[in-house]
């Protein structure tokens, strides 16, 4: 993907898309499904996931992110981010 922002705008006003994601995302181990979700590499994650950042301010996207595992302290200290399901689709 060249311009990952203006694909995913081509992606979700054509249909909405839903994928996993994580706060905060700079955790190894977890990562983000969307590229899969929109069908292309898993190099191009960062990029997509900062394209659906952008619509989040865009009036004419809607973002909603719900919480379905909450993250903490796991067994020997480990921290585990928040897992969210996020949903994004022309307003």
């Amino acid at each position: 993907m060249t311009n990952s922002y203006e694909d995913v705008l081509m992606i979700v006003v054509k249909r909405p898309i839903r994928f996993t994601d994580y706060d905060p995302r700079n955790v190894p181990g977890f990562t983000s499904n969307i590229a899969s979700v929109v069908n292309c590499s898993d190099n191009q994650t960062a990029n997509l996931l900062a394209a659906v950042d952008t619509l989040e301010d865009d009036s004419h996207f809607l973002v909603e992110k719900v919480v379905v595992e909450e993250g903490g302290e796991g067994s020997k200290g480990k921290q585990y981010p928040k897992k969210l399901l996020v949903t994004v689709s022309a307003a």
